[in-house]
């Protein structure tokens, strides 16, 4: 068994080095990015699986339309270039509509469409590779997910997805072969002889994909009936709103998504102007709706008192803001080593649902590799993050970066901010290995 994996390539990103548009103006032509060779020779060819770990389309930032149509020049020139025979998929924050189209697609729309009552959600998917060689089951499955006859070597396929390597002809016809997707989330584990590899993408780390979650624990965790502690698929769940809205909420919102855009390029410079505009705005429309009567004059005070308390803390929270991409110190922080530990408890719990469902036997991982933060931790770096489970076993963290340029703030000039790729061969003493990109 060999396969590749990467993450956060951000098609529809103008900065992305995969695949862009021509110009990034005019958007009449996708063109494969400068780092695309690289890629290549890293992930080789003829791989089993290309595991994608989030961040794989940007809707956070543009249409559908245009991240789709900038994903469809780079997988046809994947399937082209024979880099590996399936897909999979695991989402992450800025592509997470791609895991609810999934869930729609697969629970709701397929039922309904054969008039059938659709399903529930399921949140949470795991993803299981059998890496051993005495595994006698699938070498891949999903859980609780039935195989598809129609693709034998691999079990899954014939979703949304596997069309966007088609295309049709001036005559109308469809011309080209499907590449076949299968999708996980937010867990991927990798089972070897010697331990457990967890793929994620990694975003539950960052407090604003995980607030709901952390919050609602300490606000209504009596009326909730959930136990001392979350399941992953209720905590996929609780989060589902927020993660819904930053990611195709931002980029779908027609006019408002430029707007959402420039503020989020100028808090990162740290230019609050537009900020606070928009606070004295909403300042001057609440005044408006409070009554300007002698006898309202308390309640107008406090009111007043209390917008001018909001916006000093919002506008001093923003000049604190530090960005999660690109940032070396993000996973030595507490709290995001404590946001790690309830991760991985979460994931522990559907560990052991697995094994008892299955013969799969996963052990504690002892290795996540994930992305999200664009800074690139090699496979065996001896500087590689460590710490413990809850457990008390210890886990080594490493990334697998992104491949987008960003602005070096001491330049001035756009600069790669570095990718790894890490390979799995199962023929290899040293099976899991990692090739930088810079």
């Amino acid at each position: 068994m060999r396969f590749a994996v990467v993450s956060d390539t951000h098609f529809g990103d103008p900065m992305c080095q995969l695949a862009c548009w021509k110009g990034n103006e005019k958007k009449d032509k996708v063109v494969i990015g400068p780092k695309y060779d690289a890629f290549k020779t890293a992930a080789g060819v003829d791989n089993d699986y290309l595991i994608l770990l989030g961040d794989i389309f940007d809707f956070s930032i543009c249409s559908y339309k245009e991240a789709y149509e900038v994903g469809k020049a780079f997988f046809t020139q994947l399937q082209k270039d024979k880099i590996a025979k399936y897909i999979i998929y695991v989402p992450g924050n800025h592509d997470a509509d791609m895991w609810h189209f999934y869930e729609y697609q697969a629970n709701i729309i397929v039922r309904m469409s054969a008039g059938k009552p659709p399903y529930d959600f399921r949140f949470s998917v795991p993803g299981i590779i059998d890496g051993r060689k005495k595994a006698t089951g699938d070498r891949f499955f999903l859980r609780g997910v039935s195989k598809n006859p129609k693709y034998p070597g691999f079990g899954y396929g014939g979703m949304f997805l596997d069309k966007i390597t088609i295309n049709e002809t001036t005559k109308g016809r469809q011309e080209g072969k499907p590449i076949v997707f299968a999708f996980a989330y937010p867990n991927l584990y990798l089972i070897t002889e010697k331990e457990t590899v967890l793929m994620t993408h990694g975003h539950y780390l960052e407090s604003y994909w995980s607030l709901l979650s952390e919050w609602v624990l300490k606000v209504v965790r009596e009326d909730l009936r959930i136990g001392d502690a979350l399941d992953l698929w209720e905590m996929v769940a609780i989060n589902f709103p927020l993660n819904q809205l930053a990611c195709s909420g931002t980029g779908q919102s027609g006019p408002l998504t430029e707007i959402v855009r420039k503020i989020q390029r100028e808090v990162k410079d740290k230019d609050l102007t537009r900020v606070k505009k928009y606070l004295d705005n909403l300042d001057n429309e609440i005044d408006k709706l409070t009554p300007s009567s002698i006898w309202q004059l308390p309640r107008e005070v406090a009111t007043d008192a209390l917008s001018n308390l909001v916006k000093k803390e919002i506008m001093k929270g923003l000049e604190k803001y530090s960005e999660t991409r690109y940032s070396e110190e993000f996973f030595h922080k507490r709290d995001v080593l404590d946001r790690f530990r309830r991760f991985m408890d979460c994931s522990l719990l559907e560990i052991d649902l697995i094994n008892k469902e299955t013969s799969a036997d996963i052990r504690p991982p002892r290795y996540v590799i994930f992305g999200h933060t664009h800074e690139p931790i090699p496979w065996n770096d001896p500087n590689a993050p460590k710490t413990m489970n809850t457990g008390g076993n210890p886990v080594t963290l490493y990334n697998t970066g992104g491949w987008l340029n960003h602005m070096n703030k001491k330049t001035n000039q756009p600069e790669f901010c570095g990718a790894e790729v890490f390979i799995y061969d199962s023929n290899r003493s040293d099976a899991m290995t990692s090739k930088t990109i810079r």
